[in-house]
């Protein structure tokens, strides 16, 4: 009888033993490389689907910060005509304007690209020019074009350009984004760079 048991007794011994193996090498060898890995998981996900080659690059793109050219126009004689006017302006374009903001967002134009206007000069803000009444004369404003692709903007700026010397027409000067005078040859050279 002893004979016949003692396989059985055997068998146990080594499943109790591979068990107790079982958990000591998660003890020791996964647990603490589970602990190590939440740094590391990122990279290997990233690394993963790096297979869909178009979609990696767009996304570092969009969450480092987004692509905006912007352009200014600053008033020679700041005064109520030109306030009137830039609400007329405004208005045409069928801007509607965010007070939290105070600034007016344009529809995209015909290369399908929205633009905001705001204030150029602190405290930031444009007055609701598209309501009437008088209003502290505008200095100047900033044009700028919020996109997801570089390439398709940096190619078709026109309607920033257009914008921009339609409100310079009013009476004021162009400057780029540093604001420094930019000049005509500068426009076509945005304009070229993506051709």
């Amino acid at each position: 009888m002893l004979s016949t048991q003692l396989p059985i007794l055997l068998a146990g011994i080594a499943i109790v033993l591979g068990l107790i193996s079982l958990v000591l090498f998660y003890q020791v060898v996964i647990k603490p490389r589970r602990k190590q890995a939440p740094p590391t998981m990122p990279e290997e996900t990233t690394a993963q689907p790096a297979e869909p080659a178009p979609a990696k690059p767009e996304k570092p793109a969009k969450s480092k910060k987004p692509m905006e050219q912007c352009l200014f126009v600053v008033f020679d004689a700041p005064s109520q005509a030109i306030n009137t006017a830039l609400g007329e302006i405004l208005k045409e374009k069928n801007a509607f304007y965010e007070a939290e903001l105070g600034a007016f967002h344009l529809p995209p134009g015909p290369k399908g690209y929205p633009l905001m206007v705001a204030s150029a000069t602190s405290p930031g803000t444009l007055p609701p020019l598209h309501k009437e009444g008088e209003h502290p004369p505008v200095q100047g404003v900033s044009i700028l074009i919020r996109f997801l692709n570089a390439r398709k903007v940096s190619r078709s700026p026109d309607d920033l350009i257009a914008f921009t010397h339609e409100l310079a027409a009013l009476g004021g000067r162009i400057l780029d984004a540093k604001r420094e005078p930019i000049t005509d040859a500068t426009l076509t050279e945005m304009r070229r760079e993506g051709e």
